[in-house]
């Protein structure tokens, strides 16, 4: 308990000290809320004894109401004092995240760490929030206010002072059990819940493929058992606590009888006894209260620190390091310097040296995996190389800020994301500053114009995560005017007319030029005819360069450029032809 705490004030910065203050304001609760026994006592002594009177009652009266008005004072301190600064503390824990997400490696994202970060942002965060601080309170004016309790009754009864102290003694060893069982449960309930979470995301994200291929059976069953799974999880999280508690209960209610017994038995032989018998009969539920609030709590407690481990794994885990002060890039030729890069431990890149000149198109072409979309990655800083340099205008990129990086780099994607929102921010979110009118010029001078305002809604119309409501061409449209509007002076290029038809393959490649005028480019070739008038084409072959140079000289060589290029020859030639019966 103690650690959770330290660890929710360790996050809390310039809160601590309201959080503190809320922790104080609970303590007092809890003693507030122990007076009114000691108000019983006094009480039953005086009707048994014959000896109340009117100013008794007053008093009694007066010291009752003081001490309700003190409690709910206190109650109201600590419960704002812990839950408002909570959801302002993960609030901005949230924001934190969110940017430490921006700079984690791209291959966090493809290591099956989806479902783990979803739940981490959904659950975890507001789990703590609602729970944390608040069930802490609880917590400690609980266990404050027996303490204070346990003190009283040594002044009013040893016996009754000495049962309790015995009794804590077998139920702190079960506690120790019981932590461990929700420890251990806690764990198996969040790697469960990250299973179903990411299996959600896959199943929705996939949906397209998995009813194309008339798999929706199959990972249908998938998600099922998943969350069978997960209620199992739940359930043996339940099952798992019931023996230990019913042992807890047990020895509680016995402790209970006992104490009620001494005084039941004391009564019989004097009569003054009565009043502690009475409170007793009242206070004896309350002298083991902690102990059940301890029952009741261990388990959200362990949930939370599960929940917070992950959530401080998430903030731990590398991130590409943005250490750079150069703001300015004066020049923007391209420099790769021995450059190797690994993803995990196989070597993707093998010592590669290449320079894309300012204001040139320089084309990747190879087979597939060869490298050409980790060379663009790389240049973005996507990841970081493990051996070389990555120079713009002479400047290692590690040197330059990431901001300055990524204001002078466009990047148009073979498979385009657009996110669910109007055409016109989807566009403007090349340059969050642009004008109308850049926009709408923007999407002129990117061949989507006209088709925009063919929609009832214009710009204004909404196109669903994704771009769902859209044609590939059309997304593939948006994405370009998205980089005209940033007009970033290096254009990154997965070559986007790869797989569309060809009426939209015409439009893309208009819009393409429109694209990179003046521009350096790195364009990754699909369709060989595209980049021949390429200024420079580096031939990769297994991470390495292995040939480079114009269309002309590299027909002249018999490489794999040639290869390729006769292969698409070939296939150009090619029709479906109806194989005739036998």
């Amino acid at each position: 308990m103690i650690n959770i705490l330290y660890r929710i004030i360790r996050l809390s910065g310039t809160r601590k000290k309201k959080i503190i203050i809320g922790m104080i304001a609970r303590i007092l609760e809890g003693i507030t809320t122990r007076i009114p026994f000691i108000l019983i006592l006094f009480a039953l002594t005086k009707i048994i004894d014959k000896s109340l009177t009117i100013n008794d009652i007053y008093i009694l009266s007066a010291v009752l109401a003081g001490d309700l008005i003190l409690g709910c004072i206190f109650n109201y301190i600590g419960r704002i004092y812990l839950s408002v600064p909570a959801y302002e503390i993960f609030g901005e824990e949230r924001l934190k995240l969110a940017n430490r997400i921006k700079r984690f490696a791209m291959g966090y994202f493809t290591d099956g760490n989806i479902g783990d970060l979803t739940a981490v942002v959904t659950s975890d965060i507001k789990y703590i929030e609602e729970f944390g601080a608040v069930k802490l309170g609880d917590l400690v004016s609980t266990l404050f206010g027996s303490a204070i309790i346990l003190i009283m009754l040594f002044f009013i009864s040893t016996p009754v002072a000495i049962i309790t102290m015995i009794t804590y003694i077998p139920c702190a060893f079960l506690f120790r059990n019981i932590q461990k069982i929700a420890k251990k449960c806690s764990e198996e309930s969040q790697e469960t819940q990250q299973h179903v979470v990411g299996g959600i995301v896959e199943y929705v994200k996939g949906m397209e493929v998995i009813k194309a291929f008339s798999l929706t059976g199959n990972r249908h069953k998938k998600i099922i058992n998943q969350f069978k799974d997960f209620k199992n999880a739940q359930i043996r999280y339940a099952n798992n606590f019931t023996i230990p508690l019913m042992y807890i209960e047990i020895i509680t209610v016995i402790a209970i009888g006992v104490i009620i017994y001494l005084y039941a038995n004391a009564v019989l032989t004097n009569y003054d006894y009565l009043a502690y018998l009475l409170m007793f009969s009242i206070m004896a539920f309350e002298i083991f209260k902690p102990i059940n609030v301890l029952s009741s709590v261990t388990a959200d407690i362990r949930l939370m620190e599960a929940a917070l481990n992950r959530y401080e794994k998430a903030m731990i885990t590398e991130k590409i390091r943005d250490e750079g002060t150069l703001s300015k890039i004066e020049s923007f030729d391209i420099e790769f310097s021995q450059v190797s890069f690994s993803y995990d431990k196989k070597e993707i890149l093998h010592n590669m040296s290449f320079i894309a000149k300012e204001k040139s198109l320089t084309a990747l072409v190879g087979k597939s995996g060869c490298g050409k979309t980790t060379i663009t990655n790389l240049i973005a800083r996507f990841w970081d190389v493990n051996k070389g340099e990555i120079r713009i205008g002479g400047k290692n990129i590690k040197d330059i800020s990431f901001v300055s990086l990524m204001e002078n780099i466009s990047m148009v994607f073979q498979n385009v994301y657009l996110f669910n929102d109007s055409i016109y921010n989807n566009i403007a979110f090349g340059n969050k500053n642009a004008t109308n009118e850049a926009v709408i010029n923007a999407a002129k001078k990117a061949r989507c114009y006209d088709f925009i305002m063919e929609y009832d809604e214009g710009f204004d119309t909404i196109i669903g995560e994704g771009g769902a409501s859209l044609s590939g061409g059309e997304k593939q449209r948006i994405s370009i005017a998205r980089a005209i509007l940033k007009d970033a002076p290096i254009i990154l290029l997965d070559e986007a007319t790869a797989s569309v038809d060809p009426d939209n393959e015409n439009l893309i490649q208009e819009a393409i030029s429109e694209l990179i005028a003046h521009k350096t480019i790195i364009v990754i070739a699909h369709k060989l005819s595209t980049i021949k008038n390429a200024d420079t084409i580096l031939v990769i072959e297994d991470g390495h360069i292995t040939d480079r140079g114009k269309h002309i000289d590299l027909m002249q060589k018999e490489g794999l450029y040639k290869t390729l290029w006769n292969k698409r020859e070939k296939s150009r030639a090619w029709k479906i032809e109806r194989t005739a019966k036998v």
